[in-house]
Protein backbone atom coordinates (compact mmCIF):
# COMPACT_ATOMS: atom_id res chain seq x y z
CA UNK A 1 0.00 0.00 0.00
CA UNK A 2 1.60 3.29 -1.03
CA UNK A 3 1.96 6.21 1.33
CA UNK A 4 -0.35 8.48 -0.66
CA UNK A 5 -3.26 6.07 -0.39
CA UNK A 6 -2.72 5.55 3.34
CA UNK A 7 -2.47 9.29 3.87
CA UNK A 8 -5.79 9.81 2.13
CA UNK A 9 -7.42 6.99 4.04
CA UNK A 10 -5.97 8.08 7.38
CA UNK A 11 -7.00 11.66 6.77
CA UNK A 12 -10.54 10.46 6.25
CA UNK A 13 -10.36 8.41 9.44
CA UNK A 14 -9.29 11.48 11.36
CA UNK A 15 -12.51 13.22 10.38
CA UNK A 16 -14.49 10.43 12.00
CA UNK A 17 -14.78 10.59 15.75
CA UNK A 18 -14.00 7.32 17.47
CA UNK A 19 -12.19 4.16 18.03
CA UNK A 20 -14.03 1.13 19.31
CA UNK A 21 -15.05 -1.52 21.83
CA UNK A 22 -17.64 -1.73 24.57
CA UNK A 23 -19.61 -3.95 26.86
CA UNK A 24 -22.28 -6.45 25.96
CA UNK A 25 -25.92 -5.97 26.84
CA UNK A 26 -29.04 -8.09 26.67
CA UNK A 27 -30.37 -9.20 23.31
CA UNK A 28 -33.40 -11.01 22.00
CA UNK A 29 -31.36 -12.80 19.35
CA UNK A 30 -31.78 -16.55 19.31
CA UNK A 31 -28.28 -17.24 18.02
CA UNK A 32 -25.79 -19.18 20.11
CA UNK A 33 -22.18 -18.31 20.86
CA UNK A 34 -19.59 -20.99 21.42
CA UNK A 35 -15.92 -20.76 22.35
CA UNK A 36 -13.12 -22.62 20.63
CA UNK A 37 -12.56 -24.46 23.88
CA UNK A 38 -9.08 -23.11 24.54
CA UNK A 39 -10.23 -21.01 27.46
CA UNK A 40 -8.25 -18.00 26.24
CA UNK A 41 -11.14 -16.12 24.62
CA UNK A 42 -9.43 -16.05 21.23
CA UNK A 43 -12.36 -17.33 19.19
CA UNK A 44 -16.16 -17.35 19.29
CA UNK A 45 -18.71 -18.80 16.88
CA UNK A 46 -22.21 -17.38 16.45
CA UNK A 47 -24.65 -19.64 14.65
CA UNK A 48 -28.34 -20.39 14.27
CA UNK A 49 -30.19 -23.56 13.41
CA UNK A 50 -30.34 -24.03 9.67
CA UNK A 51 -27.53 -21.60 8.76
CA UNK A 52 -25.93 -23.08 5.63
CA UNK A 53 -23.29 -20.40 5.02
CA UNK A 54 -20.39 -19.35 7.20
CA UNK A 55 -17.74 -16.66 7.35
CA UNK A 56 -14.61 -16.28 9.48
CA UNK A 57 -13.51 -12.83 10.69
CA UNK A 58 -10.11 -11.64 11.93
CA UNK A 59 -11.14 -9.14 14.60
CA UNK A 60 -9.67 -6.81 17.19
CA UNK A 61 -10.06 -8.01 20.79
CA UNK A 62 -12.31 -5.06 21.63
CA UNK A 63 -15.16 -6.59 19.66
CA UNK A 64 -15.62 -9.10 22.46
CA UNK A 65 -17.52 -6.29 24.16
CA UNK A 66 -20.22 -6.19 21.45
CA UNK A 67 -20.99 -9.87 21.64
CA UNK A 68 -24.76 -9.29 21.66
CA UNK A 69 -24.67 -7.22 18.48
CA UNK A 70 -22.64 -9.89 16.67
CA UNK A 71 -24.98 -12.61 17.86
CA UNK A 72 -28.05 -10.68 16.75
CA UNK A 73 -26.55 -9.88 13.35
CA UNK A 74 -25.52 -13.50 12.72
CA UNK A 75 -29.08 -14.59 13.50
CA UNK A 76 -30.66 -11.91 11.31
CA UNK A 77 -28.32 -12.75 8.41
CA UNK A 78 -28.76 -16.52 8.89
CA UNK A 79 -24.99 -16.91 8.69
CA UNK A 80 -22.66 -18.82 10.99
CA UNK A 81 -19.98 -16.33 12.04
CA UNK A 82 -16.66 -17.28 13.64
CA UNK A 83 -14.69 -14.39 15.12
CA UNK A 84 -10.97 -14.83 15.90
CA UNK A 85 -9.61 -12.09 18.17
CA UNK A 86 -6.09 -10.81 17.55
CA UNK A 87 -3.89 -7.72 17.53
CA UNK A 88 -4.04 -4.99 14.91
CA UNK A 89 -0.66 -5.94 13.43
CA UNK A 90 -1.82 -9.56 13.12
CA UNK A 91 -4.82 -8.38 11.12
CA UNK A 92 -2.56 -6.24 8.93
CA UNK A 93 -0.22 -9.20 8.41
CA UNK A 94 -3.16 -11.47 7.54
CA UNK A 95 -4.07 -9.10 4.72
CA UNK A 96 -0.48 -8.92 3.52
CA UNK A 97 -0.56 -12.74 3.46
CA UNK A 98 -3.67 -12.78 1.23
CA UNK A 99 -6.14 -13.32 4.08
CA UNK A 100 -4.15 -16.10 5.78
CA UNK A 101 -2.84 -15.99 9.36
CA UNK A 102 -1.67 -18.64 11.84
CA UNK A 103 -3.18 -21.52 9.91
CA UNK A 104 -6.54 -19.87 9.21
CA UNK A 105 -8.05 -18.30 6.10
CA UNK A 106 -10.24 -15.24 6.69
CA UNK A 107 -13.27 -14.05 4.77
CA UNK A 108 -13.38 -10.66 6.51
CA UNK A 109 -11.38 -8.38 8.77
CA UNK A 110 -12.64 -6.13 11.57
CA UNK A 111 -9.79 -4.11 13.10
CA UNK A 112 -10.14 -1.00 15.24
CA UNK A 113 -9.08 1.36 12.49
CA UNK A 114 -9.02 1.57 8.70
CA UNK A 115 -5.34 2.41 9.06
CA UNK A 116 -4.48 -1.28 9.44
CA UNK A 117 -6.52 -2.28 6.39
CA UNK A 118 -4.88 0.46 4.33
CA UNK A 119 -1.40 -0.64 5.34
CA UNK A 120 -2.16 -4.35 5.02
CA UNK A 121 -4.11 -4.57 1.76
CA UNK A 122 -1.08 -4.74 -0.49
CA UNK A 123 -2.76 -7.36 -2.70
CA UNK A 124 -5.96 -5.29 -3.12
CA UNK A 125 -8.22 -8.07 -1.86
CA UNK A 126 -10.39 -5.94 0.46
CA UNK A 127 -13.82 -4.72 -0.63
CA UNK A 128 -17.26 -3.76 0.75
CA UNK A 129 -15.71 -1.90 3.70
CA UNK A 130 -18.04 -0.19 6.17
CA UNK A 131 -17.63 1.56 9.51
CA UNK A 132 -19.59 -0.17 12.27
CA UNK A 133 -19.11 2.37 15.10
CA UNK A 134 -16.72 4.96 16.50
CA UNK A 135 -15.14 5.76 19.86
CA UNK A 136 -12.21 7.98 20.91
CA UNK A 137 -9.08 6.87 22.75
CA UNK A 138 -9.08 8.62 26.13
CA UNK A 139 -7.37 8.64 29.51
CA UNK A 140 -9.47 6.91 32.15
CA UNK A 141 -8.21 8.41 35.42
CA UNK A 142 -9.37 7.53 38.90
CA UNK A 143 -11.67 10.30 40.10
CA UNK A 144 -9.67 10.82 43.28
CA UNK A 145 -6.45 11.15 41.25
CA UNK A 146 -8.07 13.59 38.80
CA UNK A 147 -9.18 15.75 41.74
CA UNK A 148 -5.70 15.56 43.27
CA UNK A 149 -4.25 16.78 39.96
CA UNK A 150 -6.71 19.68 39.82
CA UNK A 151 -8.48 18.38 36.73
CA UNK A 152 -11.98 18.51 38.25
CA UNK A 153 -14.04 21.69 38.70
CA UNK A 154 -15.95 22.48 41.89
CA UNK A 155 -19.22 21.42 40.22
CA UNK A 156 -17.74 17.99 39.43
CA UNK A 157 -17.22 18.59 35.71
CA UNK A 158 -13.86 18.01 34.06
CA UNK A 159 -11.48 20.84 33.23
CA UNK A 160 -9.76 21.13 29.86
CA UNK A 161 -6.67 18.92 30.10
CA UNK A 162 -3.97 18.86 27.41
CA UNK A 163 -1.27 16.35 26.62
CA UNK A 164 1.32 18.70 28.12
CA UNK A 165 -0.67 18.75 31.39
CA UNK A 166 -0.56 14.96 31.45
CA UNK A 167 3.18 14.99 30.69
CA UNK A 168 3.76 17.46 33.53
CA UNK A 169 1.94 15.16 35.97
CA UNK A 170 4.07 12.23 34.81
CA UNK A 171 7.28 14.25 35.11
CA UNK A 172 6.33 15.22 38.67
CA UNK A 173 5.69 11.50 39.39
CA UNK A 174 2.08 12.28 40.26
CA UNK A 175 0.55 10.09 37.54
CA UNK A 176 1.16 6.65 36.06
CA UNK A 177 -0.94 4.85 33.50
CA UNK A 178 -1.45 1.51 31.81
CA UNK A 179 -1.37 1.45 28.01
CA UNK A 180 -1.24 -1.15 25.28
CA UNK A 181 1.90 -1.44 23.17
CA UNK A 182 1.86 0.97 20.23
CA UNK A 183 3.35 -1.76 18.02
CA UNK A 184 0.83 -4.44 19.00
CA UNK A 185 -2.54 -2.77 19.61
CA UNK A 186 -4.52 -0.04 17.88
CA UNK A 187 -5.41 1.80 21.09
CA UNK A 188 -1.71 2.10 21.97
CA UNK A 189 -0.73 3.08 18.42
CA UNK A 190 -3.53 5.63 18.20
CA UNK A 191 -2.70 7.18 21.57
CA UNK A 192 1.00 7.31 20.69
CA UNK A 193 0.33 9.05 17.36
CA UNK A 194 -1.89 11.55 19.19
CA UNK A 195 0.87 12.19 21.76
CA UNK A 196 3.39 12.86 19.00
CA UNK A 197 1.05 15.13 17.08
CA UNK A 198 -0.12 17.13 20.10
CA UNK A 199 3.40 17.61 21.51
CA UNK A 200 4.54 18.69 18.04
CA UNK A 201 2.00 21.51 18.06
CA UNK A 202 -0.98 19.65 16.67
CA UNK A 203 -1.06 21.45 13.32
CA UNK A 204 -1.12 19.05 10.40
CA UNK A 205 0.18 15.52 9.97
CA UNK A 206 3.57 14.47 11.29
CA UNK A 207 6.52 14.30 8.91
CA UNK A 208 9.82 12.43 8.94
CA UNK A 209 11.55 15.64 9.98
CA UNK A 210 9.21 15.97 12.95
CA UNK A 211 10.05 12.46 14.15
CA UNK A 212 13.75 13.26 14.01
CA UNK A 213 13.33 16.32 16.22
CA UNK A 214 15.24 15.72 19.47
CA UNK A 215 12.94 17.95 21.54
CA UNK A 216 9.83 16.06 20.40
CA UNK A 217 11.50 12.71 21.09
CA UNK A 218 12.44 13.86 24.59
CA UNK A 219 8.88 15.03 25.35
CA UNK A 220 7.27 11.80 24.15
CA UNK A 221 9.81 9.71 26.04
CA UNK A 222 8.99 11.65 29.21
CA UNK A 223 5.27 11.07 28.72
CA UNK A 224 5.73 7.35 28.02
CA UNK A 225 7.84 7.00 31.17
CA UNK A 226 4.51 7.16 32.99
CA UNK A 227 3.49 3.74 31.62
CA UNK A 228 3.58 1.22 34.47
CA UNK A 229 1.78 -1.67 32.75
CA UNK A 230 1.89 -2.65 29.09
CA UNK A 231 -0.27 -5.06 27.12
CA UNK A 232 -0.89 -6.46 23.67
CA UNK A 233 -4.68 -6.24 24.08
CA UNK A 234 -6.99 -3.33 24.92
CA UNK A 235 -9.61 -5.69 26.32
CA UNK A 236 -7.09 -7.44 28.59
CA UNK A 237 -5.81 -4.05 29.79
CA UNK A 238 -9.33 -3.16 30.89
CA UNK A 239 -9.70 -6.50 32.67
CA UNK A 240 -6.36 -6.02 34.43
CA UNK A 241 -7.44 -2.69 35.91
CA UNK A 242 -10.86 -4.01 36.93
CA UNK A 243 -9.33 -7.09 38.58
CA UNK A 244 -6.79 -4.98 40.45
CA UNK A 245 -7.88 -1.32 40.69
CA UNK A 246 -4.71 -0.53 42.62
CA UNK A 247 -2.54 -1.60 39.68
CA UNK A 248 -2.57 1.86 38.12
CA UNK A 249 -3.85 5.40 38.55
CA UNK A 250 -5.30 5.36 35.06
CA UNK A 251 -5.33 3.67 31.68
CA UNK A 252 -5.23 4.85 28.10
CA UNK A 253 -7.95 2.99 26.25
CA UNK A 254 -11.07 3.27 24.16
CA UNK A 255 -13.84 5.39 25.63
CA UNK A 256 -16.10 2.36 25.36
CA UNK A 257 -13.72 0.23 27.43
CA UNK A 258 -13.53 2.96 30.06
CA UNK A 259 -17.33 2.78 30.16
CA UNK A 260 -17.22 -1.02 30.44
CA UNK A 261 -14.59 -0.82 33.18
CA UNK A 262 -16.72 1.67 35.11
CA UNK A 263 -19.77 -0.58 34.94
CA UNK A 264 -17.72 -3.43 36.39
CA UNK A 265 -15.98 -1.24 38.98
CA UNK A 266 -19.28 0.28 40.10
CA UNK A 267 -20.79 -3.19 40.48
CA UNK A 268 -17.89 -3.99 42.83
CA UNK A 269 -18.46 -0.73 44.79
CA UNK A 270 -15.03 0.42 43.59
CA UNK A 271 -14.03 3.91 42.53
CA UNK A 272 -14.76 4.49 38.82
CA UNK A 273 -12.57 6.21 36.24
CA UNK A 274 -13.05 9.72 34.89
CA UNK A 275 -12.72 10.06 31.11
CA UNK A 276 -10.19 12.71 30.09
CA UNK A 277 -10.22 13.85 26.45
CA UNK A 278 -6.85 15.56 25.71
CA UNK A 279 -7.82 18.99 24.42
CA UNK A 280 -4.84 19.39 22.07
CA UNK A 281 -5.23 16.20 20.08
CA UNK A 282 -7.10 12.92 20.23
CA UNK A 283 -6.87 9.89 17.99
CA UNK A 284 -9.84 8.22 16.35
CA UNK A 285 -10.83 5.08 14.46
CA UNK A 286 -13.86 3.77 12.66
CA UNK A 287 -14.05 0.05 13.53
CA UNK A 288 -14.24 -1.03 9.86
CA UNK A 289 -15.65 -4.36 8.74
CA UNK A 290 -14.45 -5.44 5.29
CA UNK A 291 -14.68 -8.45 2.97
CA UNK A 292 -11.50 -10.33 2.02
CA UNK A 293 -11.89 -11.58 -1.55
CA UNK A 294 -10.02 -14.89 -1.76
CA UNK A 295 -12.23 -16.30 -4.51
CA UNK A 296 -14.24 -18.38 -2.03
CA UNK A 297 -17.72 -17.05 -2.96
CA UNK A 298 -18.45 -15.83 0.56
CA UNK A 299 -19.35 -12.27 -0.48
CA UNK A 300 -23.14 -12.67 -0.36
CA UNK A 301 -23.02 -14.19 3.12
CA UNK A 302 -20.71 -11.36 4.18
CA UNK A 303 -23.02 -8.71 2.74
CA UNK A 304 -25.99 -10.11 4.66
CA UNK A 305 -23.97 -10.00 7.88
CA UNK A 306 -22.68 -6.50 7.08
CA UNK A 307 -26.23 -5.28 6.52
CA UNK A 308 -27.34 -6.82 9.82
CA UNK A 309 -24.40 -5.49 11.88
CA UNK A 310 -25.08 -1.94 10.63
CA UNK A 311 -28.87 -2.12 11.11
CA UNK A 312 -30.81 0.01 13.59
CA UNK A 313 -31.12 -2.93 15.97
CA UNK A 314 -27.36 -3.49 15.99
CA UNK A 315 -26.57 0.22 16.31
CA UNK A 316 -28.66 0.39 19.45
CA UNK A 317 -26.72 -2.54 20.92
CA UNK A 318 -23.44 -0.88 19.96
CA UNK A 319 -24.42 2.31 21.77
CA UNK A 320 -25.61 0.41 24.82
CA UNK A 321 -22.12 -1.11 24.82
CA UNK A 322 -20.53 2.34 24.84
CA UNK A 323 -19.79 2.98 21.19
CA UNK A 324 -20.99 5.84 19.01
CA UNK A 325 -22.88 5.22 15.76
CA UNK A 326 -24.05 8.69 14.69
CA UNK A 327 -22.39 11.02 12.20
CA UNK A 328 -19.33 12.82 13.51
CA UNK A 329 -19.23 10.80 16.71
CA UNK A 330 -22.73 11.62 17.92
CA UNK A 331 -25.19 9.20 19.51
CA UNK A 332 -28.07 7.86 17.45
CA UNK A 333 -30.01 6.58 20.47
CA UNK A 334 -29.10 9.13 23.12
CA UNK A 335 -32.58 8.92 24.67
CA UNK A 336 -32.45 5.15 25.19
CA UNK A 337 -32.21 4.41 28.92
CA UNK A 338 -29.47 1.79 28.51
CA UNK A 339 -27.46 4.14 26.28
CA UNK A 340 -27.79 6.84 28.94
CA UNK A 341 -26.55 4.32 31.49
CA UNK A 342 -23.36 3.90 29.43
CA UNK A 343 -22.62 7.52 28.57
CA UNK A 344 -22.75 8.92 32.11
CA UNK A 345 -21.71 12.50 32.81
CA UNK A 346 -20.47 11.57 36.27
CA UNK A 347 -17.86 9.38 34.53
CA UNK A 348 -16.68 12.37 32.52
CA UNK A 349 -18.21 10.96 29.33
CA UNK A 350 -18.81 13.86 26.95
CA UNK A 351 -21.28 13.19 24.16
CA UNK A 352 -20.62 16.58 22.55
CA UNK A 353 -18.47 15.50 19.62
CA UNK A 354 -17.22 19.06 19.12
CA UNK A 355 -14.93 18.74 22.16
CA UNK A 356 -12.84 16.13 20.35
CA UNK A 357 -9.92 17.69 18.51
CA UNK A 358 -9.00 14.88 16.15
CA UNK A 359 -5.48 14.59 14.78
CA UNK A 360 -4.61 14.08 11.13
CA UNK A 361 -2.84 10.78 10.61
CA UNK A 362 0.39 10.84 8.58
CA UNK A 363 1.47 8.66 5.66
CA UNK A 364 2.20 4.95 5.96
CA UNK A 365 5.94 5.59 5.78
CA UNK A 366 5.81 8.06 8.68
CA UNK A 367 3.61 5.73 10.76
CA UNK A 368 6.10 2.88 10.22
CA UNK A 369 8.97 5.17 11.24
CA UNK A 370 7.07 6.33 14.32
CA UNK A 371 6.37 2.74 15.40
CA UNK A 372 10.03 1.81 14.93
CA UNK A 373 11.07 4.79 17.05
CA UNK A 374 8.60 3.74 19.74
CA UNK A 375 9.83 0.16 19.90
CA UNK A 376 13.57 0.85 19.79
CA UNK A 377 13.93 4.02 21.84
CA UNK A 378 10.92 6.04 22.99
CA UNK A 379 8.86 3.55 24.97
CA UNK A 380 9.61 2.76 28.59
CA UNK A 381 12.20 -0.04 28.79
CA UNK A 382 10.90 -3.55 29.47
CA UNK A 383 12.35 -5.93 32.06
CA UNK A 384 11.29 -9.49 31.23
CA UNK A 385 12.23 -12.61 33.19
CA UNK A 386 11.96 -15.74 31.02
CA UNK A 387 11.32 -18.72 33.33
CA UNK A 388 11.56 -21.73 31.02
CA UNK A 389 10.98 -25.42 31.71
CA UNK A 390 13.94 -27.66 30.80
CA UNK A 391 12.74 -30.80 32.60
CA UNK A 392 13.19 -34.21 30.96
CA UNK A 393 9.78 -34.12 29.28
CA UNK A 394 10.91 -31.05 27.29
CA UNK A 395 13.58 -33.04 25.49
CA UNK A 396 13.20 -33.12 21.72
CA UNK A 397 10.38 -31.08 20.19
CA UNK A 398 9.67 -29.24 23.44
CA UNK A 399 13.18 -27.84 23.67
CA UNK A 400 13.24 -27.09 19.94
CA UNK A 401 10.04 -25.11 20.35
CA UNK A 402 11.50 -23.15 23.25
CA UNK A 403 14.66 -22.32 21.30
CA UNK A 404 12.73 -21.15 18.25
CA UNK A 405 10.30 -19.23 20.49
CA UNK A 406 13.09 -17.37 22.30
CA UNK A 407 14.66 -16.54 18.94
CA UNK A 408 11.37 -15.23 17.58
CA UNK A 409 10.97 -12.97 20.62
CA UNK A 410 14.56 -11.87 21.24
CA UNK A 411 16.64 -12.26 18.08
CA UNK A 412 16.73 -8.68 16.80
CA UNK A 413 16.21 -9.53 13.12
CA UNK A 414 13.36 -11.99 13.74
CA UNK A 415 11.67 -9.83 16.37
CA UNK A 416 11.80 -6.75 14.15
CA UNK A 417 9.33 -8.36 11.74
CA UNK A 418 6.75 -8.41 14.55
CA UNK A 419 7.73 -4.98 15.92
CA UNK A 420 8.89 -6.50 19.22
CA UNK A 421 12.66 -6.12 18.84
CA UNK A 422 14.56 -5.26 22.03
CA UNK A 423 15.17 -1.60 22.72
CA UNK A 424 18.45 -0.20 24.01
CA UNK A 425 17.18 -0.01 27.59
CA UNK A 426 15.47 -3.42 27.73
CA UNK A 427 16.62 -6.20 30.05
CA UNK A 428 15.88 -9.89 29.44
CA UNK A 429 16.73 -12.47 32.13
CA UNK A 430 16.85 -16.18 31.22
CA UNK A 431 16.03 -18.60 34.07
CA UNK A 432 15.91 -22.24 32.90
CA UNK A 433 14.57 -24.73 35.42
CA UNK A 434 13.80 -28.34 36.21
CA UNK A 435 13.90 -29.34 39.87
CA UNK A 436 16.34 -26.47 40.42
CA UNK A 437 16.73 -23.03 38.88
CA UNK A 438 19.24 -20.20 38.55
CA UNK A 439 19.89 -17.27 36.24
CA UNK A 440 21.70 -18.58 33.17
CA UNK A 441 22.07 -15.30 31.28
CA UNK A 442 21.02 -11.65 31.38
CA UNK A 443 20.83 -9.65 28.14
CA UNK A 444 20.90 -5.86 27.98
CA UNK A 445 19.43 -4.09 25.01
CA UNK A 446 19.95 -5.74 21.65
CA UNK A 447 22.82 -7.91 22.91
CA UNK A 448 20.78 -11.12 23.13
CA UNK A 449 23.09 -13.59 21.34
CA UNK A 450 24.57 -15.09 24.52
CA UNK A 451 21.13 -15.51 26.08
CA UNK A 452 19.87 -17.30 22.96
CA UNK A 453 22.96 -19.52 22.96
CA UNK A 454 22.28 -20.40 26.61
CA UNK A 455 18.75 -21.36 25.67
CA UNK A 456 20.02 -23.66 22.93
CA UNK A 457 22.76 -25.26 25.03
CA UNK A 458 20.67 -25.89 28.15
CA UNK A 459 20.00 -29.66 28.57
CA UNK A 460 16.45 -30.89 29.18
CA UNK A 461 16.64 -33.28 32.14
CA UNK A 462 15.14 -33.87 35.57
CA UNK A 463 11.86 -33.01 37.31
CA UNK A 464 9.68 -29.86 37.37
CA UNK A 465 9.43 -27.26 40.14
CA UNK A 466 7.75 -24.10 38.87
CA UNK A 467 7.55 -22.37 42.24
CA UNK A 468 11.24 -22.62 43.04
CA UNK A 469 12.00 -21.12 39.61
CA UNK A 470 9.52 -18.29 40.15
CA UNK A 471 11.15 -17.51 43.50
CA UNK A 472 14.44 -17.13 41.62
CA UNK A 473 12.67 -14.71 39.30
CA UNK A 474 11.43 -12.66 42.27
CA UNK A 475 14.95 -12.45 43.64
CA UNK A 476 16.09 -11.01 40.31
CA UNK A 477 13.51 -8.27 39.89
CA UNK A 478 15.03 -4.83 39.18
CA UNK A 479 15.89 -2.79 42.26
CA UNK A 480 13.84 0.14 40.94
CA UNK A 481 10.78 -1.27 39.22
CA UNK A 482 9.55 2.23 38.32
CA UNK A 483 12.29 2.37 35.66
CA UNK A 484 10.72 -0.47 33.66
CA UNK A 485 7.56 -2.26 32.72
CA UNK A 486 8.21 -5.59 34.43
CA UNK A 487 6.81 -9.05 33.69
CA UNK A 488 7.59 -12.73 34.24
CA UNK A 489 7.12 -15.06 31.26
CA UNK A 490 6.76 -18.71 32.34
CA UNK A 491 6.74 -21.71 30.02
CA UNK A 492 6.10 -25.26 31.21
CA UNK A 493 4.88 -28.51 29.73
CA UNK A 494 4.02 -30.38 32.91
CA UNK A 495 2.60 -30.44 36.40
CA UNK A 496 4.82 -28.95 39.05
CA UNK A 497 5.78 -30.18 42.46
CA UNK A 498 3.73 -28.05 44.84
CA UNK A 499 5.81 -28.17 48.01
CA UNK A 500 6.81 -24.53 47.70
CA UNK A 501 3.47 -23.19 46.45
CA UNK A 502 2.38 -21.41 49.63
CA UNK A 503 5.88 -20.14 50.29
CA UNK A 504 5.97 -18.67 46.78
CA UNK A 505 2.57 -17.00 47.18
CA UNK A 506 3.72 -15.33 50.39
CA UNK A 507 6.95 -14.21 48.77
CA UNK A 508 5.06 -12.87 45.76
CA UNK A 509 2.77 -10.77 47.96
CA UNK A 510 5.75 -9.26 49.76
CA UNK A 511 8.29 -8.96 46.93
CA UNK A 512 6.57 -9.24 43.57
CA UNK A 513 3.06 -7.85 43.91
CA UNK A 514 2.06 -6.00 40.77
CA UNK A 515 4.33 -8.01 38.46
CA UNK A 516 2.17 -10.03 36.04
CA UNK A 517 3.03 -13.67 35.33
CA UNK A 518 2.32 -14.55 31.70
CA UNK A 519 2.31 -18.34 31.43
CA UNK A 520 2.65 -20.39 28.25
CA UNK A 521 0.86 -23.72 28.55
CA UNK A 522 2.53 -26.51 26.56
CA UNK A 523 2.30 -30.30 26.43
CA UNK A 524 0.65 -31.69 29.57
CA UNK A 525 0.93 -28.49 31.61
CA UNK A 526 -1.58 -28.18 34.45
CA UNK A 527 -3.96 -25.38 33.45
CA UNK A 528 -5.24 -25.11 37.04
CA UNK A 529 -1.75 -24.33 38.33
CA UNK A 530 -1.16 -21.72 35.63
CA UNK A 531 -4.58 -20.11 36.01
CA UNK A 532 -3.92 -19.87 39.75
CA UNK A 533 -0.71 -17.95 39.01
CA UNK A 534 -2.57 -15.67 36.59
CA UNK A 535 -5.18 -14.92 39.25
CA UNK A 536 -2.50 -14.29 41.87
CA UNK A 537 -0.52 -11.90 39.67
CA UNK A 538 -3.26 -10.41 37.48
CA UNK A 539 -1.54 -12.09 34.55
CA UNK A 540 -2.65 -14.27 31.65
CA UNK A 541 -2.30 -17.84 30.35
CA UNK A 542 -1.38 -18.37 26.71
CA UNK A 543 -2.15 -21.70 25.05
CA UNK A 544 0.90 -23.08 23.23
CA UNK A 545 -0.40 -26.63 22.87
CA UNK A 546 -1.13 -26.25 19.15
CA UNK A 547 2.56 -26.21 18.36
CA UNK A 548 3.13 -22.60 17.24
CA UNK A 549 5.42 -21.73 20.14
CA UNK A 550 7.23 -19.07 18.10
CA UNK A 551 3.96 -17.23 17.60
CA UNK A 552 3.06 -17.57 21.28
CA UNK A 553 6.46 -16.28 22.42
CA UNK A 554 6.03 -13.28 20.11
CA UNK A 555 2.56 -12.65 21.53
CA UNK A 556 3.81 -12.83 25.12
CA UNK A 557 6.64 -10.39 24.34
CA UNK A 558 4.05 -8.04 22.89
CA UNK A 559 2.56 -7.76 26.39
CA UNK A 560 5.80 -6.31 27.79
Amino acid sequence: MNARRLGAMAGAIAMIVGLFAGCGSSSDASGTSTSDGSGDGKSSTYSTDGAKESIRIASGSENKEVDDAIKQAATAANVSVTVDYMGSLDIMDALRNKGHHAGQDYDAVWPASSMWISMGDTHHIVKDQVSTSTTPVVFGVKKSKAKELGWVKSDGSTKSVGTKDIMAAVRAKKLSFAMTSATQSNSGASAYMAFLTALNGGDGALTKADLNDAALQSSVKTLLSGVNHSSGSSDWLKDMLVNDPDASDSMVNYESLVIQANKELTAKNTEPLLAIYPSDGISVSDSPLAYVDRGQNKEQAFKRFRKAITSKDSKKLFERAGRRTGLGGTLTYAKDSQVKDSFRKEWGIDTDASVLKTITMPSAEVIEQALDAYQTGLRKPAYTLWVVDYSGSMSGQGKSGVVSGLQAALDTDQARASHIEPGDGDVNVFIPFNGDASVAQTAHGKRTAELLAAGENQPAIGSTDIYNALEVALRNLPSDRDDYTVAIALLTDGQSETGKLEEFKQRYESEGKGVPIFSIMFGDADSNQLNDLATLSNGKVFDGRNGDLSGIFREVKGYN
